[in-house]
């Protein structure tokens, strides 16, 4: 069985080598995102995760991204995001590793509330066979 910790663990360390990775300006992290960061960072979280031969998770993979000043208002960098969307799109498609397979199950962009930015959410379906013991 894959606890959640794995879990993020695995997502982790497909950003950390993957081009996304490299794109963005500031962390990526299995914990909470600083307050007060400015930065294009990656938050991954598990929403759920159940156990059992086969094991299913969901998996938050959320990219913060500054929205940008608009002469006395700020608005979504589309660019910037339609950019990332397409980079997060094409690397959690699918991927098929020895033990586990993750594909991607929705993409949207919110606004981050209290904020000047705006988050793409991924959200990614983990599954794994465990086996009988």
């Amino acid at each position: 069985m894959k606890t959640d910790i794995d879990i993020k663990d695995d997502v982790y360390n497909i950003l950390i080598d993957s081009y996304l990775g490299s794109m963005i300006t500031g962390v990526i992290t299995k914990r909470k995102r600083e307050e007060d960061s400015q930065n294009e960072d990656i938050v991954i979280s598990v929403l759920a995760n159940q156990n059992g031969q086969r094991q299913e998770a969901f998996v938050n993979v959320n990219i913060y991204v500054s929205d940008l000043v608009n002469q006395i208002r700020y608005e979504e960098d589309t660019i910037r995001l339609r950019e990332l969307c397409r980079e997060a799109h094409h690397l959690f498609e699918c991927i098929n590793e020895k033990d586990y397979r993750i594909t991607l199950d929705s993409q949207r962009v919110f606004e981050v509330g209290a904020t000047n930015e705006h988050m793409i959410n991924n959200k990614l379906l983990y599954q794994t066979i465990n086996e009988d013991r």
